[in-house]
């Protein structure tokens, strides 16, 4: 059966628009836009499917007219309810209308609310019949649909998101790879919606963010007079979890002893908070991430080897976000309805020639950067389209510049500013180019820049090369929260 109509008799090119936007929030449902009484009776003798009449009835259309559609209908033995809209409201008019067989009559102002009840209540049956004789739908594309982050419509996505439909409903242990900022939170927060704990806590360690003193009492918690301040009971996140998914991200950082007790977790089921010998059981489902090649952490004796195997029983490795670039349309929809929303803008799309630079772009920072690119957009887009010229030197001449010259931009641009803005230029050129070589591990950048890992963090935030607000949304933004939090 294909997708039932509305089809709407109406001489008001507005009216017409604001009923077609109404009538695309309804599922299974489209607009057929109807310019006089010949057409009608055309559509109703076709047995097209038409699941309702609209009739607008304004100054220069007669009662009459609305009485003839009525009886077309009736002629054609069709069951369409017909609805009319009219300029003013006259009781004597609507009383006629309503003995001729319509099901109701709405004046102005039209109160689209009703309109819009009213549409789904006559409709409901001929949509529920449509969407019986649908097709079953691809699972990867419904999935990809509702997760914009991972679908591009590509063999090597496709396979993926495959096995992550088959393995989600297992307590299968999952190990996620890829570079910083390509969705791997997301992904293991998507595992878990798809599994039966999806009812359950999803909870994520940043392993790399704590210290090797703080890591073990946040795992697995510990007893009161376990060490100096443990004034009480604390529960760790392998507790709080429950039945749920724990999220052990930058697993690899996890020093050798807690790494220990973690393989004991997994392999036994157990493990016993600091400062207690009562076994607990472990109920949830662990998901570790990582941002760095573990094989050569474990040739390197810095990853036990155990460790790593009873981790790898299931891996997936995102592709950076320059490998997909089939995603980034769809991605910035997402990031642009959400920003949009959240700072009040009334930004609603994209220009159509915006999206090849984007696609051409190499994205050092991937999901996380496109992320950052598109809420500066939207905050300072004058219109309600981002258009080309809304974006960054760097992307707008990226199928035409060396990525060199791109990142050479900050520094460019300061010179115009004060000696200050053009050393905090520099700063920020220099990070983000030893990020990129670095394959925007944070702990090797540190180490290359001559500086600690915390004042890495700071001067992220203090350039906006990273985006503290939004707490879910990345690996880097989740360790920005414990920043905030003053735990690093």
């Amino acid at each position: 059966m294909a997708m039932p109509a509305i089809a709407f008799l109406s001489r008001d090119p507005e009216l017409t628009q604001l009923v077609r936007t109404l009538v695309a929030g309804v599922e299974n449902l489209h607009l057929l836009a109807v310019h006089n009484l010949a057409e009608a009776r055309s559509h109703l003798q076709r047995d097209e499917p038409i699941a309702l009449f609209l009739y607008h009835l304004d100054e220069t259309a007669r009662i009459d007219e609305a009485a003839q559609l009525l009886e077309v209908a009736v002629a054609a033995k069709r069951p369409v309810a017909t609805l009319v809209l009219c300029e003013n409201y006259q009781a004597e008019k609507a009383l006629g209308l309503l003995r001729l067989g319509a099901v109701d009559c709405l004046a102005r102002p039209f109160d689209l609310a009703r309109l819009t009840f009213l549409i789904e209540l006559l409709t409901v049956r001929a949509r529920l019949e449509a969407r019986r004789s649908e097709p079953a739908p691809d699972p990867i594309r419904s999935l990809g649909e509702a997760n914009p982050f991972f679908y591009d419509g590509g063999a090597g996505m496709d396979q993926l998101m495959e096995q992550v439909i088959r393995v989600a409903p297992q307590e299968t242990t999952v190990l996620l790879t890829g570079a910083t900022g390509t969705g791997k939170t997301r992904l293991a927060s998507l595992i878990h919606e798809l599994s039966p704990r999806r009812a359950e806590p999803f909870l994520v360690v940043q392993c790399g963010a704590l210290s090797a003193t703080l890591i073990e009492s946040e795992l697995f918690g510990h007893v009161r007079g376990a060490f100096t301040g443990a004034d009480r009971d604390r529960a760790g996140k392998f507790t709080e979890a429950g039945k749920g998914t724990l999220l052990l991200d930058e697993i690899d950082a996890l020093p050798p002893a807690q790494q220990a007790k973690l393989l004991r977790a997994v392999e036994e089921r157990v493990f016993e908070p600091v400062g207690s010998n009562k076994p607990m059981p472990v109920r949830a489902r662990i998901i570790a991430a990582s941002n760095v090649d573990l094989t050569a952490k474990v040739a390197a004796g810095r990853f036990r080897e155990d460790l790593y195997y009873r981790l790898d029983v299931v891996g997936f490795c995102l592709p950076p976000l320059r490998e997909r670039a089939g995603v980034i349309p769809s991605m910035v929809r997402h990031f642009i309805t959400e920003f949009a929303t959240r700072n009040a803008r009334r930004v609603q799309g994209i220009a159509a020639e915006a999206i090849p630079a984007l696609q051409a772009y190499d994205w050092p920072g991937n999901v996380r950067e496109l992320r950052n690119v598109i809420e500066r957009a939207v905050a300072l887009c004058p219109g309600v389209e981002i258009q080309l010229g809304d974006l960054s030197a760097a992307i707008r001449g990226a199928g035409h510049a060396p990525s060199s010259a791109v990142r050479a931009e900050p520094v460019a641009q300061a010179v115009r500013g004060t000696l200050a803005q053009a050393k905090e230029s520099a700063e920020a050129a220099r990070i983000t180019a030893a990020l990129a070589r670095n394959g925007n591990n944070r702990l090797r950048t540190a180490a290359e820049l001559g500086i600690s890992r915390m004042t890495l963090y700071k001067k992220l935030y203090r350039y906006g090369l990273v985006t503290p607000s939004g707490e879910t949304e990345d690996e880097l933004e989740l360790t920005g929260r414990s920043v905030r939090r003053g735990r690093i």
